[in-house]
């Protein structure tokens, strides 16, 4: 697994703010690539070489960009978030401190497509699929309803979470038909981890599961049984 990588290439250098890129291979899996810290003061910032930020941004290869924090915890930096929105890129942060991540996700984030993506922890779950699916179809940006994308290891924690941001934010529908943009609540198990999906109207919903490609799919009798809520948008209803 990735984070691995990362966690090690952490452990590799304490004394010092490590750097890389996650990328995507042509054969849809992940890689992580190291790179030097170009900053003066590494023990408290990074700094990536432009062109090699840029080699990749043109390949569209970029997943996100890591770092770690040797003294201070997971959480994005002022900095970090300043850089981050810059570049449109989500920045996957680990430190040495708490031995915790942190997904910073960009409102300048931009999905260059919604079918096809390979599932990436923390970058392409089904939670992304319905932040990627608001802005690009509805330009709605719901980035900021949740703060951290690398979601909590627990099944139970993960739902918990994930209802927290949905009825703060969403209004839930009972009794009534399911709508184009609706978001779908599926419980696929007894007990744990819930998944999402987005209504896209005339039977089908797009969503992002484990070990398959993000997709369109019919809403059958078989998913039908598998919702447990449904929810719309204010600006919908």
């Amino acid at each position: 697994m990735f984070e691995k990588e990362i966690i090690k290439h952490a452990e590799s250098s304490p004394e010092e703010e490590v750097c890389g890129f996650i990328l995507i291979k042509d054969d849809l899996t992940v890689r992580v690539e190291r790179t030097l810290n170009q900053h003066e003061n590494k023990k408290k910032c990074f700094s990536i070489s432009p062109s090699k930020f840029l080699e990749h941004t043109l390949s569209g290869k970029i997943v996100g960009i890591y770092h770690s924090h040797p003294e201070n915890t997971e959480r994005p930096s002022k900095l970090d978030i300043s850089m981050s929105e810059e570049m449109g890129v989500p920045y996957l942060i680990y430190s040495l401190i708490t031995k915790k991540f942190f997904l910073y996700y960009p409102d300048s984030y931009n999905a260059d497509k919604l079918t096809g993506r390979p599932y990436i922890k923390g970058f392409m779950e089904c939670t992304c699929m319905f932040k990627d699916y608001f802005k690009k179809e509805l330009n709605i940006n719901i980035s900021k309803w949740n703060k951290n994308y690398w979601l909590p290891e627990k099944d139970e924690d993960a739902n918990k979470l994930l209802l927290k941001i949905l009825n703060k934010n969403l209004n839930k529908i009972t009794g009534q038909n399911i709508e184009k943009h609706d978001v779908l609540v599926f419980e696929v198990k007894k007990g744990k981890r819930f998944h999402v999906g987005i209504y896209t109207g005339d039977d089908y919903f797009i969503h992002q599961a484990d070990k398959i490609l993000s997709r369109k799919e019919l809403l059958d009798n078989r998913w039908q049984s598998k919702i447990k809520e449904v929810y719309r948008h204010p600006s919908l209803v």
